[in-house]
């Protein structure tokens, strides 16, 4: 506590009256002054002080006061900056500011390091989302039958990282990294292009509701483990065109007309789409559980 104020209490010593100076902070450097006792204490001392060190008025309760001998040679300040004791913890107050700043460089660059590495997964994950994205945009297969290192043909999507690679230094170091840090597995595909139809269809939804109308074309079609998939597609007019966007594939449960209508309309509500009002078309091939005229499911809905 080093204050500094205009004027410090004065008190009648001798034949004048004297009073603390703040300029003696200058060459002492360990003074602390209390405005409170109108006293003169040592930091170092007060605080750094080995177990066995003698007592002293500047670690008292009362402090020094004396400003009449502040600056004598054998007394006050430099008489107790001389002593063994204050000299002791003038060297340990030394050593705990060097381990302070010491501890807050270190932290800095950890802290460095974590954002310098944050950045660097960043980048990599949009290298590895863009590369999927482009397999998908083109309508290409994304992974081989082995995608191991020996492999011969690991895939459209590891042949074009691993070309990204040879020509970004940060890819080739994450993709010769140990352990789960690659994110290229079909596990890690297959979110990462989960996120990436979230979005899609974020967009579309967007789109669909500010254009106010629209239409659905739905199918069925059974995939490779022979469930049926309806796809659901909308159609819709936005910003001076007519759009059609694929919306999802859907399992159906149940392909009778009450199943089907049931499932298309609970997709709609999760979207948020009013297919009360809005919806002014619907589109479907010529089997009758889907576009029959009394209970088909284009009926239904």
């Amino acid at each position: 506590m080093q204050p500094h104020i205009r004027s410090f209490p004065k008190t009648q010593m001798g034949n004048r009256k004297r009073a603390f100076k703040d300029s003696w902070y200058k060459d002492n450097i360990w003074l602390e002054y209390s405005l409170s006792k109108d006293s003169a204490f040592c930091y170092a001392c007060r605080h750094f002080s080995l177990p066995n060190a003698p007592s002293s008025v500047f670690t008292s309760t009362t402090g020094f006061s004396n400003w009449k001998k502040a600056l004598c040679k054998e007394r006050g300040f430099k008489a107790h900056s001389k002593s063994d004791h204050h000299q002791n913890a003038m060297y340990a107050w030394k050593q705990h500011q060097h381990v302070v700043k010491t501890k807050s460089c270190l932290l800095d660059s950890i802290n460095k390091e974590r954002e310098k590495k944050i950045k660097e997964n960043q980048l990599y994950i949009k290298t590895i989302a863009d590369v999927l994205l482009l397999t998908a945009t083109q309508n290409i297969s994304q992974r081989g039958h082995r995608e191991s290192e020996n492999s011969n043909n690991k895939g459209n999507f590891i042949a074009i990282l691993e070309e990204v690679a040879k020509h970004d230094p940060l890819i080739k170091k994450q993709m010769s990294a140990y352990g789960n840090s690659k994110y290229t597995s079909s596990g890690i595909q297959n979110e990462i292009l989960e996120c990436l139809a979230e979005m899609v269809q974020t967009e579309i939804i967007k789109e669909v509701k500010d254009s106010e109308v629209f239409s659905i074309i739905a199918d069925e079609t059974k995939d490779l483990g022979k469930k049926e998939q309806v796809s659901l597609v909308l159609r819709y007019y936005y910003n001076g065109t007519v759009h059609e966007s694929f919306l999802k594939f859907q399992q159906a449960e149940s392909l009778d007309a009450a199943g089907l209508s049931s499932m298309i309309i609970k997709c709609l509500e999760k979207y948020g789409l009013e297919y009360r009002t809005n919806l002014v078309g619907q589109g479907y091939d010529g089997a009758a559980v889907m576009s029959g005229r009394h209970s088909g499911v284009s009926k239904r809905i």
